[in-house]
């Protein structure tokens, strides 16, 4: 991946006009996009497959809903944080602190005698939705404006 995505850095080599540079950018172009769409339908039968096996009264727990929501307010104020020390522009960055597959596959794979009785699939999925709805509503609320630039469009972050 690292040598198809470079391509054009490695031209310079004599031994990579064997390999026909200018072919193989096209077939690496349409590979990535095969990849994008392949991806894409995986991670859509993960959350299809994850919203079925969510029941009602996990997300509903109000247990676990105060921590839920600590958490997210936590990992929030930690990238708001981090944004203005990186100094980047916050919005529309700071919604995007999305949670999901990683979470549920990390949280499936801690073995259950290592388990701690608070941190629940009540409160992981808690966390989970809370995120996404704060990245949805973030970025329905965060207006950007496109520009050309070089003959290109340019997102500006007009919020």
């Amino acid at each position: 991946g690292l040598f198809l995505g470079n391509l054009d850095e490695l031209k310079r080599f004599k031994w990579i006009d064997k390999l026909n540079p200018d072919n193989l950018s096209k077939e690496v172009d349409k590979f990535k996009d095969l990849l994008i769409e392949g991806a894409f339908i995986i991670r859509a039968l993960f959350f299809l497959l994850f919203g079925f096996l969510i029941e009602t009264a996990e997300i509903l727990n109000k247990a676990t809903l105060l921590w839920a929501v600590i958490i997210v307010g936590l990992i929030f104020s930690i990238r708001g944080v981090h944004l203005k020390i990186m100094k980047l522009p916050i919005l529309p960055l700071f919604y995007i602190a999305p949670r999901g597959l990683i979470t549920i596959l990390l949280f499936l794979s801690i073995d259950s005698s290592m388990s701690n009785p608070l941190v629940n699939k009540s409160l992981i999925i808690q966390v989970i939705i809370l995120t996404t709805m704060v990245m949805m509503v973030g970025l329905i609320l965060t207006k950007v404006e496109r520009k050309p630039v070089n003959g290109e469009l340019e997102n500006k972050n007009i919020s």
